[in-house]
């Protein structure tokens, strides 16, 4: 069969993709300059931010003109630029602040997706080959890079700390253990909800140093913390266990492993509840939000986003029963609860 020509409008299309690729690379420039934070006191001139981030006045105008037309600021008369809400998620140190996850994003993943052909030829992780070591073993060689990546993950908890709060109810349950809980921000969301119960941040050493000191005073008598790898052993006893972003980052055998370990910490009738992106199972040919994260997955680790039936899977296997699946108003997450009956 003859090959026909392109039609125009998806070779513009495909051109517009490839915008998306030039435009992060001008928001990654605006994190590292501190744009938004130099905007906090109110609109300032190109000159001021090229003086202020050392910078050439005329090529600094170019990105942030691009920034504007996509909304990531908002440009005033005489090469002027204001911070809106977009532009606000820039901004350094605050709740909710997507700075971290892009530097992270832009700079240690970045080359990886450019390596998506070595993933798919060789079934290995472009991350390992391209840095020549795990993920994990990156961040611990260079703690400074991954205290940025856990402040990037904390970022984007924001997204869906609220509706986990609103769509589950965690009063019932007296002993909340989160597995992987990283710095503490969602044990602290749970028990400032929950105001009877008490919980364990678990985790390794390394994150566990820095964790303690984070926890609020006025959950210091309610809140503390265990060392150890969720591949080993996991505290036993509580009614509730938590894993946000966890088993997205390990394939079906590593998961598996990791939910048997919580079988045998858990009593009968406590509940696990895994926090994960979910690819609707009947999501043939529509976008969804995990699909590309699940990208990220293969770029960069040997893990997967799931479809709510491969999660079954695992979880079965591991001996635990499904309960339900609650959303909680963002496609990038939702609870998956389970019970060791």
């Amino acid at each position: 069969m003859e090959k026909q020509p392109i039609k125009p409008e998806f070779t513009f299309k495909m051109f517009e993709i490839l915008g998306g690729l030039w435009l992060t690379g001008c928001v990654k420039t605006a994190a590292e300059l501190n744009i938004a934070d130099l905007l906090t006191s109110g609109p300032q001139t190109i000159s001021f931010l090229a003086e202020e981030t050392q910078s050439h006045e005329a090529q600094l105008y170019r990105v942030m003109r691009a920034l504007c037309g996509a909304g990531i600021f908002e440009e005033l008369e005489n090469k002027t630029f204001a911070l809106n809400d977009f532009g606000a998620a820039l901004q350094t140190d605050v709740p909710g602040t997507a700075k971290n996850f892009v530097l992270t994003i832009m700079n240690e993943h970045f080359p990886c997706y450019g390596e998506l052909t070595y993933a798919v030829q060789t079934g290995k992780v472009p991350f390992e080959h391209i840095h020549g070591k795990d993920l994990w073993g990156f961040y611990k060689e260079f703690p400074e890079t991954g205290e940025n990546f856990g402040k990037g993950m904390t970022g984007m908890s924001g997204m869906e700390l609220k509706g986990i709060i609103e769509n589950y109810d965690f009063k019932p349950y007296k002993k909340i253990v989160d597995i992987g809980g990283g710095n503490g921000v969602m044990i602290h969301t749970i028990l400032k909800n929950a105001p009877q119960s008490s919980g364990i941040i678990f985790d390794e050493a390394n994150v566990i140093e820095k964790t303690i000191k984070m926890i609020p005073e006025n959950l210091s008598e309610r809140c503390s913390v265990a060392i150890g790898s969720f591949f080993n052993e996991i505290p036993q006893g509580a009614d509730l266990y938590t894993m946000k972003w966890i088993l997205h980052d390990w394939n079906d055998d590593k998961c598996v492993q990791i939910l048997k370990n919580c079988y045998d910490a858990m009593p009968k009738g406590a509940k696990l509840l895994i926090i994960d992106a979910v690819i609707p199972d009947d999501s043939l040919n529509k976008p969804h939000i995990a699909k590309l994260l699940d990208i990220v997955m293969l770029a960069c680790l040997t893990g997967k986003e799931r479809t709510l039936n491969e999660f079954k899977l695992i979880i079965e296997k591991a001996g635990l029963q499904f309960t339900q699946i609650i959303h909680i108003g963002t496609d990038a997450k939702s609870i998956i609860e389970c019970e060791k009956i």
